[in-house]
């Protein structure tokens, strides 16, 4: 079996309301889509972010072998971000998976959990006047709804972000597991004062305060701050998280499928953060082959040693949109509290090439 056309689409989805992190207003949803295309009539698809060049795409990939995957991402990745690459890599596992009529987390080892449990991940900023419109309304549904943990944007200040989550907490109760994003607004003392301010509402983690080259800020902010710190969902391939690992730096390292390297990159990732007893527990954002590419992998992740390990938890992004709700057919849901690992060839979702169509914004095709 070779490859013999690789198609990258820019999709882009406009937003009815936009919204806020710490750093930036959301008004759309962008992703990168990789269709690879083989002779034997095997399509895979994989999620980057950003595109990879058409060119690099013929020298590299086009007439390999997908079984090639690690080999073909050697020759590719000096010319190639793991951002771009990484679009690439899932499209090769899925191609793969149906190939051997397995799903992908066969190839990667089998499964530690046929569904994983989910936290909300949402709570923004939808207005500049009002830090804490809408954050009770939204954390209650997600509460009734059955999850059982939240994550929520923070990153404005001390007491902004104390009252933001103060204001989460009594809306879900003292049950619920609450983690909080900076977006990596702060510098190292900043920081700490903030999480100093939201630990007595009971914060389980901490994520990316600062950015996560700041190996040695993130050092300081956790020996700090009375909660555990999480990050690295920025960062591509394996060496950009060398430092942040054997420093241990990170009680939680949360790798991006599509933006660290795709399933080879990633697995590797994990394998050093074992090694130095840091937590993997992946950042999940993007479209539903994203989502179904991170449920592969995080199900192959394993828990610690005791009877009660701390849950493996997915990340659930609640925020509108239409990459993630409409492009497969039967989009992902979380149940009661959990989502199903899929179980059907690949990465066991079909796209909707009425939808992929509707929302890409360019196609750009590489062949021999």
């Amino acid at each position: 079996m070779k490859i013999t056309r690789v198609h990258t689409h820019q999709l882009r989805y406009p937003l009815q309301r936009p919204f806020a992190n710490s750093c930036t207003w959301n008004r759309d949803r962008a992703v990168c889509v990789v269709e690879v295309e083989t002779d034997a009539g095997i399509v895979g698809w994989g999620e980057g972010s950003d595109l990879p060049d058409t060119a690099l795409m013929r020298q590299h990939v086009i007439g390999r072998d997908p079984f090639e995957a690690e080999a073909i991402g050697r020759n590719a990745t000096p010319g190639c971000s793991q951002a771009a690459w990484s679009g690439v890599d899932i499209a090769l596992y899925d191609i793969m998976g149906k190939a051997a009529h397995r799903p992908v987390h066969q190839l990667l080892g089998g499964r530690m959990r046929e569904k994983i449990p989910v936290y909300a991940s949402g709570l923004f900023l939808y207005s500049a006047d009002d830090p804490t419109e809408g954050l009770a309304k939204e954390a209650a549904s997600y509460a009734a709804a059955g999850f059982p943990a939240v994550k929520m944007k923070i990153g404005f200040g001390a007491r902004t972000d104390a009252a933001r989550v103060a204001a989460v907490r009594a809306a879900v109760g003292p049950d619920i597991v609450l983690a909080v994003d900076a977006n990596c607004a702060y510098d190292a003392a900043t920081a700490i004062a903030s999480a100093r301010a939201v630990a007595e509402h009971d914060v389980y983690w901490y994520e990316e305060p600062v950015p996560p080259t700041e190996v040695e800020a993130y050092v300081e902010i956790r020996r700090a701050a009375p909660m555990q710190l999480a990050g690295g969902e920025g960062l591509e391939g394996l060496l950009a998280f060398r430092d942040l690992l054997s420093k241990r730096a990170l009680d939680i390292v949360q790798p991006d499928i599509s933006i660290a390297g795709g399933f080879t990159e990633c697995r590797k990732v994990a394998a050093l953060a074992e090694a130095h007893g840091v937590r993997t527990l992946p950042h999940m954002w993007g479209s539903s082959i994203r989502l179904a590419a991170t449920l592969h992998w995080q199900a192959v992740l394993p828990d610690g040693p005791g009877l009660y390990p701390e849950p493996c938890l997915f990340e659930f992004d609640m925020t509108e949109n239409g990459l993630r709700t409409e492009l497969a057919r039967e989009p992902f849901v979380a149940q009661d509290g959990y989502v199903q690992v899929p179980n059907a060839p690949g990465l066991g979702l079909e796209i909707d090439r009425s939808t992929l169509a509707r929302y890409t914004v360019i196609t750009q095709t590489a062949e021999e």
